[in-house]
C-alpha cells in the first residue's frame, strides 16, 4: 500500500495521493486500506516514515559531529528530494512515526556528541529539521520534474539579469552585489545554511558555558 502510494506520488503529485487512488492502483477498494491506515493523513504519514526509514544515521562521534551532522542532513534531503512533495507532509502536525523518531534521536546524539547542552541541542534539532524540510520544499517549487541544469542555469542567468538592472537608485545594493545574491548551487547554500546554525549554536553554547562559571557560587 505505501510503495503503491510512493509510486503516485512520484508520477503525479502529492495531491493525487489519495485513498480511492492508491486502492484503484492495488486493484481493491478504498475501504480496504482503513484496516492499515486511519485515513489519508495516516497513509501520509506512513509514507513519510517509509522515506525517512531509507536513511542511514549515524554513530556520533565526538571527533567528527560536525561532519557527521552535514552527512546526516544532506541524506535526509536527498532521500525528500526523490520524493517530490514528501516534504509538505510535515507542515501540519509533527511525524512521530517511529523512523522519524529515531532521525531526530539521531540527530539528537550527533548534537549531544558536539557538547551542546540539551535545551540547546532539542532546539537546533528542531532548526535543522525545519531547514531540511524548507529546503526541500523550496526544491518541489523551483526544480519541476523534467528540468536539466541548463534550465536551471537559465533561470539564474535570468535572475542576474533582473537584478543587476534594477534602478542603481532604488536598489543600490541589489544592483552592486547582484552576482553573489545568486552565487551557489543549492548544496552550497544548504551547506553555508548548516554551519551557520551550527556556529551560532556553538558559540551561544560557550557564551552560556562562561556565564555558569563566572555566575555567583
Amino acid at each position: 500500500m505505501v510503495e503503491a502510494a510512493l509510486a503516485i506520488l512520484k508520477s503525479e503529485g502529492l495531491e493525487a495521493v489519495t485513498m480511492r487512488r492508491v486502492a484503484a492502483a492495488l486493484d481493491t477498494g478504498a475501504a480496504s486500506l482503513y484496516v492499515y491506515v486511519s485515513g489519508r493523513e495516516g497513509l501520509l504519514q506512513a509514507m513519510l516514515g517509509r522515506v525517512i526509514s531509507t536513511i542511514e544515521l549515524e554513530n556520533p562521534d565526538p571527533s567528527r559531529w560536525r561532519a557527521q551532522l552535514h552527512s546526516l542532513l544532506q541524506r535526509v534531503h536527498q532521500a525528500l528530494v526523490a520524493h517530490p512533495g514528501i516534504a509538505a507532509i510535515t507542515l501540519g502536525d509533527s511525524p512521530t512515526t517511529e523512523s522519524v523518531l529515531c532521525l531526530v534521536e539521531n540527530l539528537l546524539g550527533i548534537l549531544f556528541a558536539g557538547q551542546l547542552g540539551p535545551q540547546q541541542a532539542a532546539w537546533a534539532c528542531d532548526i535543522f529539521v525545519m531547514l531540511v524540510m524548507a529546503t526541500a520544499r523550496e526544491d518541489d517549487v523551483r526544480r519541476p520534474r523534467g528540468r536539466d541544469d541548463s534550465e536551471r542555469q537559465e533561470q539564474v542567468d535570468t535572475l542576474l539579469s533582473t537584478f543587476a538592472g534594477l534602478s542603481t537608485d532604488r536598489f543600490p545594493l541589489i544592483v552592486a552585489y547582484a552576482p553573489q545574491m545568486v552565487a551557489g548551487h543549492g548544496d552550497e547554500r544548504f551547506r553555508f545554511a548548516i554551519d551557520v546554525v551550527i556556529d551560532g549554536i556553538v558559540a551561544r553554547s560557550a557564551q552560556a558555558a562562561s556565564q555558569a562559571e563566572r555566575a555567583p557560587k
